[in-house]
C-alpha cells in the first residue's frame, strides 16, 4: 500500500460550495475537520474531507426527483446523541469505496494495466451503487443520473483514451461525489467524531474482508481485491490522519495507539501478511476508535452486535492460555508463531481488559500493558532466551492475578 502513499494523491475539490465548506470547518471538531483541500497535488484523488451545507441534506426538505423541494425528509435519519446514524455512515462509507476504486483505476491505467483499471471501474457499478441508489433518487435523482451516467462512461472508456484523460475523468466523477457528500450529509453528523470514526472503522472493516480473499501463504491470489484492501486501507488512514489533531487531548494514549497500528497494518499488507494478522490488526484499530468515542465496536462497524461479550476474568484466563501457547512456540524455534500469540493476547484480549482495569488500578493496567504490548514482543525479536520469556511471562501472570482479583470484587 506504501508504494502509492506519496504519488497518488489528488487534494479535495472546494468547488462551488467552498465558501459555505470553509465556514463550517471553522466550527467542526470532527475527524473530517480543518483539513479541507489542504492535501499537496498529486496523482490520485485522497479521502474526500466531508462537510456539508447546512440548507440541503437527507434531514432536510429533500429534493424530489424533478429536482424542486419535498416534504417527505427521511426521518431515519437524524443522528442520535450517543452515536452515528448508521444511515449515512454506510452511505458516506460507500462513497468513499467507489473514491477507492477510482484511486486503483487510474494507478492501473497510468501503469499500463487496462485490464485491472476496468475491473476497477466496475466494481463500482456493480457491487456498490445498488447501495446508494435508492438514497440519491429520493433525495436528488439529477445526482443520480448524473453520477450513475459518469461511472459508465469511465469504465467504456478504459481502452479507448490515453491515461491523462481518463484521470481528468476520474477528477471529475471525484467532485461530483465531493457534492453528493455536501449536499446530502447533514453537517450534524460532519462534525461528529463518532460519525467520522464510524466511516474509518467501516472502510476497515470491508479492507478486512477483501484482504481475506486476496492473500494466502504470503502470495496475492486475487490482484483486484488486494487492491480494494489497499485503497480502503489508504482512505481510512488518511481520514483519521486528518484528524487527529482535533481530538481531545485525553484521548492522547488512544490517538497514539490508532497511528502505530496503522503502521503494522501498512507493513503487513506490503508484506502479504497473513490475513489473520491484518484482521488482528484492523480489530486494534477498531477497538482504539471505540475507546476514543465511547460507542461500542459493533456501534462503530454497524455491525450486529454478537452474544454477551465475555466478562474480563474469563479475557484475562484467555491471555493466561495463550502466553502458555506462547512458550510452547518459542520453545520449539516457532518465533514467528511466539508473536502471533503476543500479538492475539494483547490486541484480541487485553483490549478488551483495559478500560475496567484501569478504572481500578491505572497503574497497573498500564504496567502489564506494556509489558504484554511491548517488552514480550521485543524480547520475541531479540531472541532472548526462553528462561527470559518464561520469567517475563511469569511476572504478566502475576499481574493478571492480581488483575482478576480487582475484577472480581
Amino acid at each position: 500500500m506504501n508504494e502509492h502513499k506519496n504519488t497518488n494523491h489528488r487534494s479535495p475539490y472546494l468547488g462551488i460550495f467552498g465558501a459555505m465548506v470553509l465556514i463550517t470547518l471553522l466550527s467542526s471538531s470532527g475527524l473530517y475537520a480543518l483539513t479541507y483541500g489542504s492535501h499537496p497535488q498529486s496523482q490520485q484523488e485522497s479521502a474526500r474531507i466531508i462537510v456539508a451545507s447546512t440548507d440541503q441534506n437527507m434531514t432536510s426538505a429533500a429534493t424530489s426527483p424533478n429536482g424542486t423541494g419535498s416534504s417527505t425528509a427521511n426521518e431515519t435519519t437524524t443522528a442520535t446523541a450517543t452515536g452515528p446514524n448508521t444511515t449515512i455512515a454506510e452511505f458516506v462509507s460507500n462513497i468513499e469505496q467507489i473514491g477507492g476504486h477510482l484511486d486503483q483505476a487510474l494507478i492501473n491505467k497510468e501503469s499500463g494495466n487496462d485490464t485491472l483499471a476496468q475491473a476497477h471501474t466496475l466494481h463500482p457499478i456493480e457491487e456498490i451503487y445498488a447501495s446508494i441508489e435508492e438514497q440519491l433518487v429520493s433525495q436528488n435523482a439529477t445526482l443520480n443520473e448524473t453520477l450513475s451516467v459518469a461511472l459508465q462512461d469511465l469504465s467504456s472508456s478504459v481502452p479507448n483514451v490515453a491515461a491523462e484523460e481518463f484521470g481528468g475523468q476520474v477528477d471529475s466523477i471525484n467532485m461530483q461525489l465531493d457534492n453528493i457528500v455536501q449536499t446530502l450529509v447533514p453537517s450534524s453528523e460532519l462534525s461528529n467524531s463518532a460519525f467520522n470514526a464510524s466511516v474509518v472503522a467501516r472502510l476497515l472493516d470491508i479492507a478486512g474482508h477483501e484482504y481475506g480473499e486476496a492473500v494466502a501463504n504470503g502470495t496475492i491470489i486475487e490482484m483486484i481485491e488486494y487492491q480494494d484492501g489497499q485503497a480502503f486501507i489508504q482512505r481510512a488512514q488518511d481520514i483519521f490522519n486528518s484528524s487527529a489533531g482535533n481530538i481531545d487531548q485525553s484521548m492522547a494514549h488512544e490517538v497514539e495507539e490508532v497511528n502505530v497500528f496503522f503502521t503494522d497494518l501498512d507493513n503487513a499488507v506490503n508484506n502479504r501478511g497473513e490475513p489473520a494478522d491484518v484482521e488482528t490488526t484492523i480489530n486494534g484499530i477498531i477497538h482504539e476508535l471505540a475507546e476514543i468515542t465511547g460507542l461500542s465496536e459493533s456501534q462503530l462497524t454497524g455491525e450486529e452486535a454478537g452474544a454477551e461479550e465475555q466478562d474480563s476474568v474469563a479475557i484475562i484466563s484467555n491471555i493466561k492460555s495463550l502466553l502458555t501457547e506462547l512458550v510452547a512456540a518459542y520453545r520449539a524455534q516457532d518465533y514467528q508463531g511466539a508473536e502471533n500469540i503476543a500479538i492475539e493476547a494483547y490486541l484480541e484480549n487485553y483490549e478488551f481488559v483495559e478500560a475496567p482495569l484501569a478504572a481500578l488500578d491505572q497503574e497497573l493496567m498500564e504496567q502489564t500493558e506494556v509489558m504484554l504490548r511491548e517488552e514480550l514482543r521485543q524480547m520475541i525479536t531479540n531472541r532472548d532466551p526462553i528462561e527470559q520469556i518464561e520469567q517475563h511471562i511469569g511476572t504478566i501472570n502475576a499481574n493478571l492475578d492480581r488483575a482478576t482479583q480487582l475484577l472480581s470484587q
